[in-house]
């Protein structure tokens, strides 16, 4: 299968001798005061719900997670975003041989029908977090077979596995909506629900559409594989999380907020405060940004700690480096296990 170097901001973290990394490890020590106040208030909120598959299923739940995403920005106004429409195209890099060029042929094709039924959603104004039951059941199918495309486009191309590939050849779009399984239909349901009634999105669904970002990209994401964030809603990003175990977050999800905070480097986003929503809870729980700093032990502003990662992901092209250590301040100490034996930021749990 063609490749190419494409590599998510999690991909990069998981790696702990990558350059982004090595800088928040050493910059931000104190991921274990954010968990717990994390999980203060993380306890003020009911359990989160679960998805009920039919006999014989098995939730898909980072598709799930990938659904309740798409769905959130339809509400927000914006249907489709690049990785669904480079999905489409990227569908071509099959997985040797797997699936049949007939399949593929079939699948970029009910692809481009998708496109042009969700653009219909697009507006300035955003749309309701809940349509008439025909409609909505419509629409969370088709985020569900967006979902897959943007799979392919995470992947660089397709990964066995993908329910798209198990299509006939000569399948339509309804024929792919029609595949959905039931229960994503009303898991996906119930948590636009709780987004609407418990949650903040009937709130910032209604915010001035320049107040609403979806899938924001930042002046440094091409130096971490392209990332993009979920969303920027009136100055706050915000990480959305499917997740049934909500307890279970940890320092990967802390350092993935301050990747994205600190990708910024021209601040062109304007971020005050950082999110986790937790969509099985209509939960919320965000930061300013000072406090982020703070209860993560930063030791500089965020102005010279963008300039420094900055430096740090560019090979000292750019950017400024950390003015040098204040002898009676020193900073934490690398960690004494050797990189190839380290497990990554996302293996470690506070």
């Amino acid at each position: 299968m063609l490749q190419d170097a494409r590599m998510s901001l999690t991909s990069h973290l998981k790696d702990p001798r990558s350059p982004i990394s090595r800088f928040l490890a050493e910059q931000f020590p104190g991921t274990k005061a954010v968990l717990t106040d994390y999980r203060e208030r993380l306890a003020r909120f009911p359990a989160p719900l679960l998805p009920r598959a039919e006999a014989g299923l098995k939730p898909e739940y980072r598709m799930l997670g990938h659904t309740i995403d798409h769905r959130l920005r339809i509400s927000l106004g914006a249907p489709t975003g690049a990785p669904i429409k480079e999905g489409i195209v990227r569908a071509v890099l099959d997985d040797d041989g797997w699936p049949s060029r007939d399949v593929i042929r079939a699948v970029q094709q009910a692809g481009d029908v998708m496109l042009e039924e969700l653009a219909r959603f697009e507006s300035d104004a955003g749309q309701p977090l809940s349509l008439g039951p025909a409609e909505e059941e419509r629409l969370i199918r088709l985020c569900h077979v967006a979902s897959s495309f943007e799979a392919i486009f995470r992947h660089c191309g397709w990964m066995r596995g993908n329910t798209l590939g198990l299509c006939a050849p000569g399948s339509t779009l309804d024929d792919l909506v029609d595949a959905v399984a039931d229960y994503v239909v009303n898991d996906i349901r119930q948590q636009m629900q709780l987004a609407a009634h418990s949650g903040p999105f009937e709130a910032l669904r209604l915010l001035d559409a320049s107040a609403r970002i979806c899938g924001p990209v930042f002046d440094g994401s091409l130096q971490v594989g392209g990332a993009d964030a979920d969303f920027i809603l009136d100055g706050t990003l915000i990480d959305c999380k499917a997740t049934i175990h909500p307890e279970r977050i940890s320092r990967s999800e802390i350092y993935q907020l301050a990747g994205y905070l600190l990708l910024d480097y021209s601040n062109t986003h304007s971020i005050s405060t950082v999110a986790l929503y937790l969509s099985r809870q209509g939960a919320l729980i965000d930061w300013s940004v000072e406090d982020f700093l703070g209860l993560l032990g930063a030791r500089h502003d965020l102005a010279t700690l963008r300039e420094a990662c900055c430096h740090a992901l560019t090979g000292g092209q750019h950017g400024t480096p950390l003015p040098f250590p204040d002898p009676a301040h020193p900073l934490p100490r690398p960690r004494a296990a050797s990189p190839a034996l380290q497990p990554s930021l996302f293996d470690q749990q506070d």
